[in-house]
């Protein structure tokens, strides 16, 4: 219904009246380093991008956010502001929860309280993979890589992108996107036109793509599989447990 798994967990009538939608469009800045977290960004469709920052103006990405995921979790937990910059890199629609409904929903809906958890660790398991993806694997692996992650959250087959923005997530020359997406395009892995990338085959594509799209996709299972069991050990007979999720003081 909400066409996002972590609000799909909460029953329909108790979100009634208390979630609005958001359309962001491709550039859109949705938070940056120490504004205050105010509501929660549930995307539906689009790509969000956490992005680090660098003093000469360079961005690199560390993280995707799609229609399965949360922007603003981590206020749950006691967080107050946001710590990165997170832009649209694909337009599309959100629904978005002001902090106190959320606390409200996750303190009646202990699924919801384990799926933002689990997003919030699945965001640090993506920066941690990034990480270590730029500093040991070939553009071309990081490249593939990247494009089957994106493939992934924005459950789309084709990406508006342009290499300029490619180049920019992957903190490399144009020059080298622009090679490498030829390389591609000449595989027939991909094509590529006037900043619409289609991937055509992805298994091919998975083949020249270094381990981290996998292992991503493989941290996502597991930590949302195992907030699934949490949750359904609970409804057994966890009543009463102390909640994992507190507000924070004022």
């Amino acid at each position: 219904m909400f066409d996002n798994p972590l609000l799909d967990s909460v029953p329909a009538e108790l979100l009634q009246g208390r979630v609005n939608t958001l359309d962001f469009v491709k550039g859109d800045v949705l938070a940056q380093p120490e504004s205050p977290i105010e509501r929660l960004i549930f995307p539906r469709s689009g790509l969000l991008s956490v992005v680090v920052e660098l003093t000469d103006g360079a961005q690199i990405e560390a993280a995707m956010i799609g229609p399965g995921g949360a922007l603003g979790g981590a206020a749950m937990f006691g967080a107050k502001r946001h710590v990165s910059t997170v832009v649209a890199q694909l337009s599309g629609r959100a629904w978005t929860l002001v902090l106190p409904n959320a606390f409200e929903v996750a303190d009646r809906v202990p699924e919801f309280r384990a799926a933002i958890l689990a997003q919030e660790r699945y965001l640090l398991a993506q920066a941690q993979q990034t990480a270590t993806c730029n500093a040991k694997h070939s553009t071309m692996e990081r490249l593939c890589s990247w494009l089957l992650r994106a493939r992934d959250e924005a459950r789309r087959d084709e990406l508006l992108m342009t290499q300029e923005l490619l180049a920019r997530m992957l903190g490399v020359q144009r020059a080298s996107v622009s090679m490498l997406a030829s390389q591609l395009q000449e595989k027939r892995l991909v094509q590529y036109r006037r900043g619409r990338l289609q991937i055509v085959d992805a298994d091919g594509l998975a083949a020249h793509a270094c381990e981290c799209h996998k292992a991503v996709h493989t941290q996502r299972e597991r930590l949302f599989s195992r907030s699934q069991a949490a949750n359904e050990e609970s409804s057994r007979g966890g009543a009463g447990r102390p909640s994992a999720l507190s507000r924070p003081e004022n």
